[in-house]
C-alpha cells in the first residue's frame, strides 16, 4: 500500500487554535477506522502511542525499538523538546498494541529498521503523512472535531487531570520544563472545577457579610511569613491554577 505525501502541510498549520481532546469512544472508531494490513497495525500503534504517554509526534517518529522497555512498559525519550531526554510510562493494554506492530513488522523483514514507525519498505515514516492521517480517519469514523497527533497528547492530559494524577507526574510524562506550564496547559484543557464552583454560588441575601474578606488579627511575624509564602506562590504558578492543583504546589514547596 502506497503512502502518499503532500509537499504542503495541514489546513491549519501555522494557526493558533484552542486545545481540544478526543473522547475514549471517538478514539476507538479513529483506531478500528485504520486498515487490516501492515500499514493499519502500524498506524494504530502510533495513535495509541501518541494518546497514551503523551509523546509530541516528532518524539513519537523518532523512537527506535531499543528505546522500549518491555519489562516496565516505558519508552526511552532521547531527544525531546529542548534536546532533553525523559522516560514515559504506558499502560499493559497500550503496550499489547505496540507488541502486535512489532510482531508484523517482524514478519514483514523489517527489523533492520531503524525507526519503530517505518514504511514499509523500512524507511523513515514522515510527519506529513501522519498529519494527513489523523483526520481522514477522523472521517472515517464520523468523529466531527479537529483530529491531529499533538491533540492526542492533549486527550492524554485531560485524562490524567480527571483520573486525579499529581501534576507534577503529568509535567514528567508530558516534558514540561516546569510545573507552572503544565498547570497553565490543562487548565485550557479541565475547567470542570472552576465551573463546579461557579454552579454551587448562590445569591446572598442583602446585608449577608461576605465570608471572603475575614479580618484576622495575626501577628507581625505570620503578617511577614504570608506575604512571603505569597510571593513564593506567585511565582510558582499563576492565578488560573485551581485549587487540586494549588494543593499539589504546595507539596513542592
Amino acid at each position: 500500500m502506497n503512502e502518499p505525501l503532500s509537499s504542503k502541510g495541514g489546513g491549519n498549520r501555522g494557526k493558533k487554535l484552542p486545545p481540544q481532546f478526543l473522547t475514549p469512544d471517538e478514539l476507538q472508531a479513529v483506531l478500528e477506522a485504520n486498515n487490516k494490513g501492515l500499514t493499519g497495525t502500524r498506524n494504530r500503534a502510533l495513535i495509541v502511542v501518541g494518546w497514551r504517554s503523551g509523546v509530541r509526534i516528532g518524539e513519537a517518529l523518532s523512537i527506535r525499538p531499543a528505546d522500549l522497555d518491555e519489562t516496565n512498559h516505558a519508552i526511552r525519550v532521547l531527544h525531546g523538546k529542548g534536546n532533553k531526554a525523559r522516560t514515559v510510562g504506558m499502560d499493559r493494554q497500550s503496550w499489547a498494541v505496540i507488541s502486535n506492530w512489532m510482531t508484523a513488522r517482524k514478519a514483514a523483514g523489517l527489523d533492520a529498521a531503524e525507526t519503530l514507525f517505518c514504511t514499509e519498505t523500512g524507511g523513515r515514516l514522515d510527519s506529513r503523512y501522519v498529519r494527513e492521517l489523523l483526520p481522514r480517519l477522523a472521517a472515517h469514523a464520523n468523529v466531527n472535531k479537529r483530529c491531529h497527533f499533538h491533540g492526542l497528547r492533549h486527550t492524554m492530559a485531560f485524562e490524567l487531570v480527571t483520573e486525579g494524577v499529581p501534576v507534577h507526574l503529568i509535567q514528567q510524562q508530558l516534558g514540561h520544563s516546569n510545573v507552572a506550564i503544565t498547570s497553565r496547559y490543562i487548565n485550557h484543557l479541565n475547567p470542570a472545577e472552576t465551573i463546579n464552583r461557579m454552579k454551587a454560588r448562590s445569591w446572598n441575601k442583602a446585608g449577608t457579610p461576605s465570608q471572603v474578606g475575614l479580618n484576622l488579627n495575626l501577628p507581625d511575624w505570620l503578617e511577614r511569613f504570608k506575604s512571603e509564602l505569597g510571593n513564593r506562590l506567585i511565582a510558582f504558578t499563576d492565578l488560573r491554577t485551581d485549587e487540586s492543583q494549588f494543593r499539589v504546589l504546595l507539596t513542592l514547596l
